[in-house]
């Protein structure tokens, strides 16, 4: 009886594995259409990717900004090519993020968790019209909670002539207001 159930795991365990591998059914490649779209779509983030010194800043009244000090951060691409990601810090959290491209729905995703709270943020958006990427975390319902209320981030990667720009904002209403929070300056 024994014998007969450790075959069958191991019938199964080899039918899981032929379905996993390439021309099986669940790993068969998207169509070529998708394959190109996907592409195209994660190149748009190539403004980010490389090493860059960054400034970190923070609001002060009257719409100015102190700096919070320097420091670098690499992007890199992963996973054949259609991650970016980088490990950042601000404050006390430490956070490794991942950018991508879901052509499939038609939207970019930014993930990011931090070595304080335990949470997977995830951000949803696209570029605007002045070619900047714009994402929020209102849409997937993820957010920090801090004296009974739920706090939104927006986050917008601005391309500049020899770098970009990444704005933090925070919401404590759902998304109906914002107001700035971090902004990063990068340089090469």
């Amino acid at each position: 009886m024994r014998k007969r159930h450790v075959l069958f795991a191991l019938g199964v365990a080899v039918v899981a594995m032929a379905a996993l591998a390439p021309g099986g059914a669940l790993a068969q490649a998207p169509p070529a259409s998708l394959s190109v779209e996907l592409r195209a779509g994660r190149e748009r983030l190539d403004f980010l990717a490389g090493d860059w010194r960054v400034e970190q800043f923070t609001p002060v009244e009257g719409g100015e900004w102190r700096s919070n000090g320097e420091g670098a951060l690499q992007f890199r691409s992963t996973m054949n090519d259609l991650y970016l990601e980088t490990n950042a810090s601000s404050g006390r959290y430490a956070y490794h993020i991942v950018f991508s491209f879901d052509a499939a729905q038609q939207k970019y995703r930014v993930t990011s968790r931090d070595d304080q709270s335990g949470l997977i943020d995830v951000y949803e958006g696209a570029f605007d019209e002045l070619g900047a990427l714009v994402v929020s975390n209102v849409g997937p319902g993820t957010h920090y909670v801090y004296g009974g209320t739920r706090y939104h981030n927006r986050m917008r990667f601005s391309p500049i002539a020899d770098g970009w720009v990444w704005l933090v904002e925070v919401s404590g209403d759902d998304g109906h207001s914002w107001r700035p929070q971090v902004r990063v300056v990068a340089r090469r």
